[in-house]
Order: structure tokens, then sequence, then C-alpha cells
């Protein structure tokens, strides 16, 4: 199940099938596939990702009544494709991206889902289309949860995941320490069938710590003279009883997180080393 936008321009515009070509091609945030006639869009770090496609001219008499009997407005033969059943926060990144490309290339849009005119291209203001996308997903999830094995997770928490994944390589480059940002892994637990947070820290050293569940603790220490690598799976509670006062509040874009800087690093070298696995999530 998708949600699909057709791209129109005037009559009277200039804006050619290539001039479109050429802006998706240099576009920052799609990839253009080896058929060329298609563009994607996928941040590896959230998951989130969309399509777009050039699609044929329509030769049967039907199609061309629907798609290109327009007085005012010509068919470009593009089409935008979101997935349903997503998470909201797909919505929230892909959006904007979209109104960009909406904006730049001075397009009008046929939308078959908008419930006031499904009929005809026009243009939309800021946010309806992210809202209506929603929307729809919203109720498709609902109506399909059991037939697609839909897996629940609160929402609040699920957005914290989305913001804190999109801002995570931007706050990684603008620290001015040294300090390790981890990405989120959402894991589902066999034994209560419930989705947890986890992070990986790395040794002892100094790290950004957003609300998390688990963390996947990495040490590393000489046993009969090798060098040993060990990793272990601790529950957040286990780690704030041990260093909740090294770590201080911090704060970026609005997301609320913790972080241990150098010098309290320092400092839990030892007791971190004696941080064993206490859970487990098989």
């Amino acid at each position: 199940m998708s949600y699909d936008l057709y791209f129109y321009k005037k009559k009277s515009s200039n804006q050619s099938e290539k001039d479109i070509i050429n802006y998706l091609n240099s576009s920052e945030y799609l990839t253009t596939e080896e058929n060329e006639t298609q563009w994607s869009y996928f941040n590896e770090e959230t998951g989130v990702y969309f399509g777009i496609d050039l699609n044929e001219p329509n030769i049967e008499a039907e199609d061309i009544e629907i798609w290109d009997n327009f007085t005012d407005f010509e068919n470009l033969n593009f089409n935008f494709t979101i997935n349903f059943i997503r998470p909201n926060f797909f919505g929230y990144e892909v959006f904007p991206i979209l109104e960009k490309i909406i904006s730049d290339l001075d397009i009008y849009i046929l939308n078959p889902q908008d419930e006031i005119d499904d009929s005809n291209p026009q243009r939309f203001e800021k946010g309806y289309l992210e809202r209506q996308w929603i929307k729809h997903n919203e109720t498709l999830i609902i109506q399909n949860f059991s037939e697609f094995n839909v897996e629940y997770y609160d929402k609040d928490k699920s957005d914290f995941v989305w913001k804190y994944s999109f801002n995570r390589n931007d706050l990684q480059e603008n620290l001015d320490e040294d300090i390790f940002v981890p990405g989120y892994f959402l894991l589902k637990n066999k034994n209560d069938n419930q989705i947890y947070r986890v992070c990986v820290w790395p040794k002892h050293i100094p790290i950004v710590l957003p609300p998390t569940d688990f963390i996947i603790v990495q040490k590393e220490y000489r046993k009969l003279f090798k060098e040993v690598k060990e990793s272990g799976f601790v529950s957040i509670n286990q780690i704030n009883e041990k260093f909740e006062n090294y770590f201080e509040d911090f704060e970026y874009k609005s997301l609320k997180m913790r972080v241990i800087r150098q010098q309290n690093a320092d400092k839990i070298e030892k007791e971190f080393g004696s941080v064993t696995q206490t859970v487990s999530l098989d």
C-alpha cells in the first residue's frame, strides 16, 4: 500500500522533462538508480525512504482521459511514492524534502488520496501532505494491525529515536570534545514481546547517552598475557547505579540526554571493567 502523488506543470511553463531529470540527478537527497528513470531517498540512520519514478506517457484512451485531459495542466509523467504502514516519523522526514522539490521545480500535484479534490492538479499548503499521509497511515495501521503483524511502539519514544538518529551525525560533527555519540538499536524481547532501546558503549570512553533501556558494554582487558574483548548486555538501571554521579545533563536541538566527559570517563575505568551482563533479550 502506497501514497502516490503525480507531477504536473502549467501548459504555459517552459519546464521540460530534461530540466526535472537534471534537478533530480543533482539533488543532495536523492540517488539516481541504474535505469536512470528512478530516484530514491534512503537515510541509513533513520531507515526512512521514498521514491520518484519517471513513467512512460499514457497511450490508452482511458488513462489519457484520467491523467492527461486537463485544459491548463500538462502531465510530467513523474510520480512520488511513499509506503503506508510505517512509523509516523517517515512523514516528518520525507514531506519537507518533497515540499522543497515541488517548490524548486514550480510544479503542481495531482493527489488521488485527497478528500477535497482528487482529480485535478493543485498546490497544497505547507504540512498538508504530511498531515494527510499520517492520518491515512494511522488508519491503515489500525485496520491491518493483525494481518501485517505490526509492532506497537510508544509514539513519544519512537519520535525521540527518530529525531536523535536524524541529528546524530550532525551532533557528532559539532562536538568540540572527543565524545562518542552512539546509534540506537530497537530489539524485541521474545519473553515479553516488548520493544526496547539499546545503545553501545565501547570500553569506558566519553559518551553522549540518549534515553535507553539497555546498553551493550564493550570491554577490553588482559588475561593470561592475552588481550580479551568482551561484550555484555546491561540494563540502564545497572548503569545508573554505578555511574549516575558521573553523568551531566546534555541537550541538543531540544533532545534531552546525558554525557560523560573525558575527566569522568577516566575515573570510571576500573568500575566499568567490573560491569557484567545481567539480562538477555533472547
